[in-house]
């Protein structure tokens, strides 16, 4: 099917571009139905990396929504377009350009950014989908890191602190888990559980400078 007939498919979440490499043009790309209700991690499938893929997401303006659909790179996880429709009338921006920003509608068992997920103008848009996603997720790790981060920020502490211990439990995507728990612990005044994480950071190659 071709680009622009993705808002006339109301149940699919993810599309795949399939001729991303024999096309100049956005408008000329084609797309084939998944069924993925997460972003997939290439990791789990070679075929995954460096594919292009269209999923639903939020664009988020204040504390308004719209759905629309983004373009996500695997395994970078890199979006830079916004697909949606105005007066009927299908129309592609450059997230960039426009000042735009859209979070994906679902979490990501693929590593990557995870401002992808975190919208400063309504933060909690984010949340919801991480958590969801991560109520679903068999991996978890990368999902409760994206969550932990973006807690942090938000200076949600005591809860960042329970969505990297998860990422701990399932996996922690690197050290730097480690780095963040001893930091949120510090944060709280808790000095055992800081000086523990701090040697579970280098332990596991982390160098502090």
């Amino acid at each position: 099917m071709s680009i622009d007939e993705i808002f006339t498919d109301n149940e699919t979440k993810i599309f795949r571009v399939t001729n991303f490499y024999e096309t100049e043009e956005i408008t000329d790309w084609e797309v084939e139905k998944t069924k993925y209700s997460l972003i997939p991690d290439p990791a789990d499938d070679d075929k995954l990396y460096g594919a292009i893929l269209i999923v639903r997401a939020f664009l988020i303006q204040g504390d308004k929504t719209e759905n629309c659909f983004i373009d996500v790179c695997l395994p970078e996880r890199i979006s830079e377009f916004i697909f949606r429709m105005i007066n009927n009338e299908f129309v592609i921006d450059n997230a960039y350009e426009k000042n735009l920003k859209a979070i994906p509608a679902m979490a990501s068992d693929c590593y990557g950014d995870y401002e992808l997920y975190y919208s400063k103008e309504n933060p909690q848009i984010g949340i919801n989908v991480l958590k969801e996603g991560l109520s679903i997720s068999l991996k978890k790790n990368v999902i409760a890191e994206d969550l932990g981060y973006i807690l942090t920020d938000e200076g949600k502490l005591e809860e960042a602190i329970e969505a990297f211990k998860i990422s701990e439990q399932y996996g922690s995507s690197s050290e730097y888990t480690y780095w963040e728990l001893a930091y949120l612990y510090g944060e709280l005044g808790n000095e055992e559980e800081e000086t523990r994480y701090l040697q579970k950071f280098k332990d596991s190659g982390g160098k502090i400078f």
